[in-house]
């Protein structure tokens, strides 16, 4: 029966997956990156990520004009891009937005553990005697590059500022949001391996790994947007955190948040 329910929903994510690949073709983002997160999102999401797609996900519609193809982007003369803590003001329900920037967060995390998991799944990596800590640690490096990188690229996609400024802020933006993720994920997997298959094996090439691997980043997911809402309370009630810059991906646009004062990371 579990078998039968992991093949069901990891072939739905991958489905769906599709499916949002195909829709996107038509309504791409604005935010180039953001076709890769929710496509990623989808692996795991599956029928959450469809609903979340179709609710605040799907972007405006590509249009014929001219001769070329155009998207429209009425609603972008309005955005004030630039806001400080005390003068935010967004387009979307606040939830939406922090969803979308755990998502963003988790998309590097989710591709990270594929490549990963596959690549100690023929190529075992070690860490203080334990294949375990060690599959950990790679994926936890992987997600990080990977996650700096998607910071990197929309940062960049934003500003024309020098590669070495982008990369520093994108570390600073995506190293706390990319570490709640993994400690919700590697805490699922403990439970997974140390109470409910502590008497058997699970390779991972089977599809009840690839299920457990998906409800592994729903806990991500629910410990990032955590600390999202979290960090996001403090900077409304005392106008400083200890991050110079912040980033939240809001729909289809990136806002930049600075804290009050001169605060150094």
């Amino acid at each position: 029966m579990l078998n039968l329910l992991a093949v069901f929903l990891v072939c739905s994510g991958i489905g769906i997956a599709v499916h949002i690949a195909i829709d996107l073709t038509h309504r791409p983002q604005s935010m180039k990156i953001m076709n890769v997160v929710w496509i990623l999102t989808a692996l795991w999401g599956s029928y959450l990520a469809l609903w979340a797609y179709n609710k605040f996900g799907q972007g405006a519609p590509m249009k014929m004009g001219g001769g070329e193809m155009k998207m429209d982007m009425s609603g972008m003369k309005d955005m004030n891009m630039d806001m400080s803590m005390g003068d935010m003001s967004m387009k979307r329900p606040h939830w939406q937005s922090v969803a979308l920037s755990a998502l963003h967060c988790g998309a590097g995390c989710t591709l990270a553990d594929i490549i990963g998991e596959w690549f100690t799944n023929y190529i075992p990596v070690t860490v203080a005697g334990s294949q375990l800590i060690g599959n950990w640690v790679l994926d936890f490096i992987l997600a990080l590059i990977i996650g700096v990188y998607f910071q990197f690229y929309a940062i960049r996609e934003m500003e024309r500022i020098s590669a070495g400024n982008a990369l520093s802020r994108a570390f600073k933006a995506d190293f706390f949001s990319l570490l709640s993720w993994q400690v919700g994920m590697y805490g699922w997997m403990a439970v997974v391996y140390f109470v409910l298959f502590v008497n058997e094996p699970l390779p991972k090439d089977t599809w009840i790994f690839w299920f457990m691997m998906q409800l592994a980043m729903l806990f991500g997911f629910l410990l990032c947007i955590s600390y999202e809402c979290f960090v996001n309370k403090v900077r409304r009630e005392k106008g400083n955190v200890n991050f110079r810059y912040y980033f939240i991906i809001a729909g289809n646009y990136i806002y930049k948040i600075e804290p009050h004062g001169e605060i150094e990371f």
